[in-house]
């Protein structure tokens, strides 16, 4: 209203809010897109990290029994060791040992991820008296 005469200026055009709240829905959809996405990553980033920690305690394990077995965590993660001969010196005093564990799990789409961990260990060759 100016000068006493009521304008017509006032106030939203009808089209006008229907474009803000076009917009505005994008937006949210956009956002809570994002959002997910990033829940989705924390995700599988926990659980990788959860699958090195697993490898390396049975990593730890497998190099003082030196015998490859399997079995299950408590939270879901499944897991398998192995020893392998992996070269015998020249003087057939040492061999190098190949330990291998693998570790595995369901991700959120229920597709299998696994996560190797490789190392080689020294071992005395017994002689026979």
């Amino acid at each position: 209203m100016k000068n006493g005469v009521v304008s017509n200026d006032d106030g939203f055009t009808l089209f006008e809010v229907i474009v803000a709240t076009a917009i505005m829905a994008v937006s949210l959809v956009m956002v809570m897109q994002l959002f997910s996405a990033g829940l989705r990553s924390a995700r599988a980033s926990c659980d990788y990290t959860r699958a090195v920690v697993h490898a390396r305690d049975k990593m730890e394990e497998l190099s003082y029994t030196l015998k490859g077995a399997s079995g299950e965590f408590e939270d879901g993660f499944s897991w398998e060791t192995a020893v392998e001969d992996y070269r015998t010196s020249e003087d057939k005093e040492y061999s190098l040992l190949k330990l291998v564990v693998k570790i595995y799990w369901p991700d959120v789409q229920q597709k299998q991820k696994a996560h190797e961990l490789v190392s080689l260990k020294m071992n005395e060759v017994k002689k026979n008296q």
